[in-house]
């Protein structure tokens, strides 16, 4: 018995279109065209496991992982160009199957990060601090002694913290911690219970991300988007310092 394609909703289709930026994950063409003053479609929603595999597709994909049991879910297919979905499938073989079974899967895990972020508040008051670091000197004197009692950051790290990632986190904490911190001190001094509040929702938010089972060079990189989306920096960077902030602070990487 053969499988019916199904026809898909516009909205699903506009979802598939959103994960993949509107380009082919595979060439990186546009999925669109103009002509005059119209847009035309330049696309194909492909399914990555067959929709009715061939008898030696059956061999080659006996083993494969699969992002559904259902072909026909959104989960399995993805929009490519023309020439590239014509090359995905004849022949289908098991390499460019994990390729985009691994583009798509990466996609899916994204979307669940940026449905994820709007679910978790955080208090408007971090702005404040994130706007600090755009006036700090890193060279001056702040007037205060704020010693870290905190676990040594390599006790925090394991082997799915890329290095480049850790050395990033090591020069932002020497370079912002005390600054930060000192914001910290001023906004609780302002506000009671302020920052309290701040920690709660940025440790809530970590737990979510380990749940999820991610590595940790992923969940800092979530952390900092979150961060960066939720103040409104005006660089990464600074979204980068705060996230390591946390870090050093124990509220993550515990």
């Amino acid at each position: 018995m053969t499988n019916a394609r199904r026809e898909y909703s516009e909205a699903e289709t506009v979802a598939l279109l959103s994960q993949v930026g509107g380009r082919c994950p595979l060439c990186d063409k546009p999925l669109f065209y103009k002509k005059g003053k119209r847009q035309f479609k330049a696309y194909e929603l492909a399914h990555i496991y067959p929709l009715n595999p061939r008898p030696e597709e059956l061999v080659v994909l006996a083993n494969v992982p699969r992002l559904s049991t259902d072909v026909n879910d959104p989960d399995n297919l993805i929009p490519l160009c023309e020439s590239s979905h014509a090359e995905f499938d004849k022949p289908r073989t098991e390499a460019e199957y994990l390729r985009l079974h691994n583009i798509k899967r990466e996609a899916l895990r994204e979307e669940r990060q940026r449905s994820l972020a709007s679910q978790y508040p955080l208090e408007n008051q971090i702005s404040d601090v994130v706007a600090l670091l755009h006036s700090a000197s890193i060279e001056s004197d702040l007037g205060v002694e704020l010693a870290l009692t905190a676990k040594s950051l390599d006790e925090k790290f394991d082997t799915t913290m890329p290095p480049p990632t850790k050395r990033k986190v090591r020069n932002a904490v020497g370079d912002y911690f005390r600054y930060i911190q000192a914001a910290f001190l001023e906004l609780e001094r302002n506000d009671p219970g302020c920052t309290e509040l701040i920690f709660i929702q940025v440790k809530s938010f970590y737990v979510m991300q380990k749940r999820e089972g991610l590595p940790q060079g992923h969940v800092f990189a979530n952390l900092v988007a979150w961060i960066h989306a939720r103040t409104q920096a005006q660089t990464l960077e600074s979204a980068e310092a705060v996230a390591s902030f946390f870090i050093q602070n124990c509220e993550v990487f515990e």
